[in-house]
């Protein structure tokens, strides 16, 4: 009867394992929330960036180089769908895959509240499934990777709906920059061995690893972004008349396209980093200088911060040693070999996605971005 009692009361002992498996629950539950309010604050991102613009533009195409801000938005919800949500069918099909959709076939877009109701459904879903643990890792990636792969990712399309924004109406050399730079002097880097690439397995994209050590040697670096009232000095000089300061095919590239100065170059507060520039101008300008565009390896490096504009690099896009593509090779392969590479982060970058490791990468002649530029030399 004492036995029966202490047991029917819930003082006996517990059965062996369960306050482990209870803290194991606990555990769990602490890292869901701790990836939903990932998944939270990218969509508040998103909506910032969304929300002031009118719903008339979202089916805007200003430049080849972006798709609508429709689209983007459709993208987003499609890839949550895809990664989050594997095994449940695909609302739209192949409209919002890259991979499926050309960028000219992607005009023809749902209402904008239509797409809103589904973001908002899908993230709904994803958040529900990860409270009762129903979101499995795939293809051999643990949900914690997938679900903050998702998250950054909606972050760089919320960071193109704002450029998008400014191309249609007209004012994205206006754009105000995270940081006025300053009168540039040198930062004066030592070289020798250094690690690049990230070692954070969980959030890098898969073209920021492996993590490796390279040689560098010693080099100088604008401690600032080139401006606009310096770029100015360039384009008065004759730089774009110039052959000399170009590469051969930037020469044929500013000839075909007629070009004499970055987009909006007289708008531009001459303190403010210079942007809006084609990897051409930014290279021709620093051969100009006398000197040349920083390796994304110096820049990563030097670990400068970000100042308003991404900044171009004489670096191809290409794979590092020992590269793996996950989650899927779509992401980054199609690219190796054929673009630049570009560093740092724009006015439009949310602070939670960049990081020295991170690669940005555009064709040497988009212009269309808020792109710039730092000199570097050897020393």
């Amino acid at each position: 009867m004492e036995g029966r009692s202490r047991r029917a009361g819930g003082s006996g002992p517990r059965r062996p394992g369960s306050a482990a498996r209870g803290a194991a629950m606990k555990a769990r539950a602490a890292a869901s929330d701790l990836l939903i309010s990932e998944l939270e604050s990218a969509r508040r991102f998103l909506q910032r960036a969304v929300d002031p613009v009118p719903e008339e533009l979202w089916a805007e195409q200003p430049s080849p180089t972006y798709s609508p801000i429709g689209w983007h938005l459709g993208h987003v919800a499609s890839m949550q769908e895809r990664w989050l949500l594997p095994g449940e069918p695909q609302k739209y099909g192949g409209l919002f895959d890259p991979t499926a959709t050309a960028k000219t076939s992607r005009l023809e877009l749902p209402d904008p509240y239509e797409l809103r109701a589904w973001l908002d459904d899908v993230l709904e879903r994803v958040c529900a499934g990860l409270r009762a643990g129903r979101i499995p890792g795939i293809f051999g990636l643990p949900e914690t990777f997938l679900v903050q792969n998702v998250a950054q990712h909606e972050l760089q399309h919320a960071e193109h709906v704002q450029v998008i924004a400014a191309l249609c109406e007209k004012r994205l050399h206006r754009m105000p920059p995270v940081l006025r730079v300053r009168p540039a002097n040198r930062l004066e880097i030592p070289g020798g061995r250094v690690c690049v690439g990230s070692t954070d397995a969980a959030r890098a994209y898969d073209n920021e690893r492996p993590p490796h050590e390279i040689e560098l040697q010693p080099f100088w670096l604008d401690r600032t972004p080139v401006t606009a009232g310096e770029f100015a000095a360039f384009v008065q000089d004759g730089g774009y008349r110039d052959a000399r300061h170009w590469t051969s095919e930037g020469w044929l590239w500013r000839k075909r396209h007629d070009v004499r100065a970055p987009l909006g170059l007289p708008e531009q507060q001459l303190d403010a980093p210079v942007t809006c520039l084609s990897w051409y101008e930014a290279d021709a300008y620093a051969r100009w200088r006398g000197a040349r565009l920083p390796t994304e390896h110096e820049l990563e490096a030097a670990r400068v911060e970000p100042a308003g504009v991404w900044e171009w690099t004489s670096s191809w896009f290409l794979p590092y040693p020992g590269f793996r593509p996950y989650p899927y090779e779509g992401y980054s392969v199609p690219w190796f070999g054929t673009h630049r590479v570009l560093r740092g982060g724009s006015w439009a970058s949310s602070p939670d996605l960049l990081r020295p490791s991170l690669r940005n990468w555009y064709e040497a002649g988009v212009r269309e971005i808020p792109s710039g530029l730092r000199c570097a030399g050897g020393m």
